[in-house]
């Protein structure tokens, strides 16, 4: 099985960085990985009434924030490159002042793993929302949301899959390989909305996957489940597990310029405590 060699974490000023920053350099440790960390500096745009002034205020103002970015870098960047000496990993350090998702979705590309900040609930996404929308649906790499508060040390422990055979929750099971095959416990969540629908519901659904993983080495187990609210019932199973991470594929749709979620991915990556693996 070949493990990803190169992993980018997002690392945002304005808001907590320091938990994904450590998950993704333990990642990088234990897979002998290049750890690529982007630093993502907020746009003046994103400050309060910063088009509202001119002259030689706008020259202060545009001074100020290129000060205030270049001590916020540094401090990151100072944090960061302690953790890279700690761990003994190879890394590179990047900076971005680019107020498009879709650019900063193509540092993602050019790497086996992204570690992003998690989703927000507002009806106004914020860059972090877009960022992290277009790292799962445009980058074509697996990603993991690391909520800010996130305090247990490990990652990929125990496990739960949200599995109903589709394509995305195929290959959401296919990126997490690396991770199943060195966990203690798995738990694969098999939810069937529809029984007449996919065929695999109608007998035995998720033995396949269990037996797939199992030739793996993977210390697997299956609970089926049949409707209700499926976000909230793979929430609810992953606490009851003692889950460390939730692996799922993620359904949405491009309308115009917004990304529309399905229900569940959106309950999922809104509302989750712990960390998140994502494929689309």
């Amino acid at each position: 099985m070949l493990l990803p060699k190169d992993i980018v974490v997002f690392l945002e000023e304005a808001r907590p960085y320091d938990r994904r920053l450590a998950v993704a350099a333990d990642i990088a440790a234990c897979w002998d990985a290049c750890l690529i960390a982007v630093f993502v500096a907020t746009p003046l745009g994103a400050i309060p009434h910063a088009y509202a002034v001119a002259g030689s205020a706008m020259r202060t103002l545009l001074e100020q924030h290129r000060v205030r970015v270049r001590d916020a870098e540094a401090q990151v960047r100072e944090h960061f490159e302690a953790m890279v000496r700690a761990r003994g990993i190879s890394a590179e350090w990047r900076f971005s002042e680019s107020e498009l998702a879709e650019e900063l979705m193509l540092h993602a590309r050019y790497a086996g793993l992204a570690l992003v900040p998690p989703f927000e609930s507002s009806p106004e996404p914020s860059m972090t929302v877009r960022m992290a929308e277009h790292v799962i649906f445009g980058s074509g790499r697996p990603t993991i949301l690391i909520p800010d508060e996130w305090a247990n040390g490990q990652v990929g422990r125990r496990v739960v899959v949200g599995w109903n055979a589709s394509r995305e929750a195929t290959r959401a099971v296919g990126d997490a390989l690396p991770f199943l095959a060195q966990a203690e416990a798995v738990k694969v969540v098999c939810v069937c909305n529809e029984p007449d629908g996919d065929p695999e519901c109608r007998e035995d659904p998720g033995a396949d996957l269990c037996r797939h993983l199992a030739r793996y080495g993977v210390q697997v187990t299956l609970e089926q489940v049949d409707g209700g609210k499926v976000g909230a019932m793979l929430l609810e199973q992953a606490r009851a597990f003692d889950a460390d991470m939730l692996v799922i594929g993620a359904y949405g749709h491009s309308r115009l310029t917004r990304l529309v979620l399905g229900g569940a991915t959106r309950t999922v990556l809104c509302q989750a405590s712990i960390p998140v693996l994502v494929s689309r």
